[in-house]
């Protein structure tokens, strides 16, 4: 690890905003999820089993896709969807 001499309030707020911005690409490329998913995927990336998934696939609106000849799940669609049935807004924009 190398030292950084910070002279200004405006430097620092440089150098933090750098490596934040490394961390969260690091964060973010390993946990870069496929635009479709496998049913069984999708159960490990969520951490339930893989009936849970299969039941939830049944439900109206649940993002899966059955174009490939198989279920397949839309990663992006899938947040979403579990963003709108959950209380997501109520405790992550509490009072805006």
């Amino acid at each position: 690890m190398s030292e950084v001499i910070v002279t200004t309030a405006t430097e620092l707020e440089k150098f933090l905003d750098a490596a934040v911005d490394r961390a969260v690409s690091k964060v973010t490329q390993k946990r870069q999820l496929p635009i479709l998913m496998t049913l069984k995927r999708t159960a490990d990336e969520l951490g339930v089993s893989y009936s849970t998934v299969y039941r939830a696939s049944k439900i109206r609106g649940f993002p899966v896709n059955h174009d490939f000849g198989h279920a397949m799940v839309v990663s992006d669609q899938l947040l979403e969807w579990i963003k709108s049935r959950s209380n997501y807004d109520l405790v992550y924009n509490f009072g805006s």
